[in-house]
């Protein structure tokens, strides 16, 4: 259990890195033609599990710090390959597609959530594709056998990106050309992600307005020196407590980024937040508290910092994008309710929209996280608008994407 002891937030601190990017760029330099050094390196248990996955089908890895070589290689043994990808869902989905570029068997499994979580679109995508798959009632573990086809690919993309990104990353590999057509495709800035690296690591791959993607086949990954940008998935957390109670500086973020929690910035201006770029520096400072409205249906993992930001108002707010929320590594709409309403603020559901009644403050409690860790970094926010201590059951939740947030969250504590 971890305990919070309210706090007024202040100082600077370097930005984690994307787990995201780190990922997609483990999974692409394992499949490189040859060595890829990646730089602004800082491990999570997600992270981890593609390293992991990666090792299974042959990559090897050196690391030095903050930088870690890739050197790409095939497999030795073919038999009894399982890549176990923990509770990672982007790995799972990204490495069943690598792993049926190949023509023999590969399990996958995982952990936690992971294993109850429904695989109904992966599977059904990767029949499509003519790969031979087999689930265990429809969940963990898979058997994936190749090999993966192209020609004309009917998808729909309304329960996750994440296939689609996969897809995005082992096509170009397949000697056929694709056309993938996606109706209904949520999470667009996941896939603009996808192909901002793809194309980093020298491989094209044109689309229509993100509903028709034509991919070229025989392209090959060439390795690249690549530096992971900071993840903006956890410095919103920070953002918000500096807009609530304080002043703060992150180092590292991209203000021109492609990932979708960039849009952070846009809650914290409606929100009346002082924000300001020094060089390569933000600020966000407390000014106002104002209520305000906001579409998270294309950045889900945004919701549990919003529902803080939203608290600290007077008045109500209004979230967009609620049906994105109940396969996360909770039911993280449920979640939200349970956790918020012990900490005596009020969320309803109206349509697709969370309403959060705000009055400025919340009650000290004990909360769980519900194992999800961008819940525990949420709770842990709330503390700068209690007058006691919060206490967060399951707070080593936030293993999945940011082992060292607690330490980090106490160097910016007044």
């Amino acid at each position: 259990m971890k305990v919070i002891e309210p706090y007024r937030c202040s100082g600077h601190i370097n930005a984690m890195c994307s787990k995201s990017y780190l990922q997609r760029a483990i999974a692409i330099a394992g499949l490189a033609d040859s060595e890829t050094l990646l730089t602004h390196i800082r491990w999570s248990d997600d992270s981890e599990a593609a390293r992991n996955a990666a090792k299974k089908l042959g990559a090897t890895f050196n690391e030095e710090g903050d930088k870690l070589l890739i050197k790409p290689g095939k497999i030795r043994n073919a038999e009894d390959l399982t890549m176990d990808v923990n509770e990672s869902g982007l790995s799972l989905r990204m490495f069943a597609c690598i792993a049926a570029l190949f023509d023999f068997p590969i399990v996958i499994s995982g952990a936690g959530s992971l294993l109850n979580r429904p695989l109904d679109s992966l599977l059904e995508t990767l029949q499509k594709t003519g790969v031979d798959v087999k689930s265990t009632n429809g969940k963990l573990p898979l058997m994936i056998k190749g090999p993966l086809n192209g020609g004309i690919i009917n998808i729909n993309g309304s329960f996750s990106s994440q296939v689609i990104s996969g897809l995005l990353i082992a096509l170009p590999l397949i000697k056929n050309d694709t056309v993938l057509e996606v109706t209904g495709l949520t999470s667009i800035p996941y896939v603009v992600m996808t192909l901002d690296i793809i194309r980093h690591f020298g491989v094209e791959i044109r689309h229509e307005q993100f509903k028709r993607f034509y991919i070229k086949g025989n392209q090959k990954y060439q390795g690249r020196t690549y530096q992971v940008e900071g993840d903006w998935s956890a410095a919103a957390n920070f953002l918000v407590a500096a807009a609530i109670s304080g002043e703060l500086t992150v180092s590292g973020l991209n203000p021109v980024s492609k990932q979708a929690d960039e849009a952070i910035l846009l809650a914290l201006e409606s929100f009346g937040a002082e924000i300001r770029w020094q060089k390569k520096n933000i600020l966000v400072k407390q000014k106002e508290k104002k209520p305000f409205q906001f579409d998270a249906t294309h950045c889900p993992d945004l919701f549990p910092p919003l529902v803080v930001l939203a608290a600290a108002c007077s008045g109500t707010s209004r979230i967009r994008g609620t049906q994105r929320l109940l396969h996360k590594e909770s039911n993280r709409l449920y979640t939200l309710i349970d956790v918020f309403h012990k900490l005596g603020v009020s969320l309803a559901v109206q349509g697709d929209d969370l309403l959060v009644h705000g009055t400025g403050s919340i009650k000290a409690n004990t909360i769980s996280s519900h194992n999800d860790h961008r819940i525990a970094m949420a709770a842990a926010v709330a503390a700068t608008l209690s007058e006691k201590e919060i206490k967060i059951k399951q707070a080593e939740a936030v293993n999945k994407s940011y082992p060292l947030y607690f330490e980090d969250l106490k160097t910016l504590m007044e």
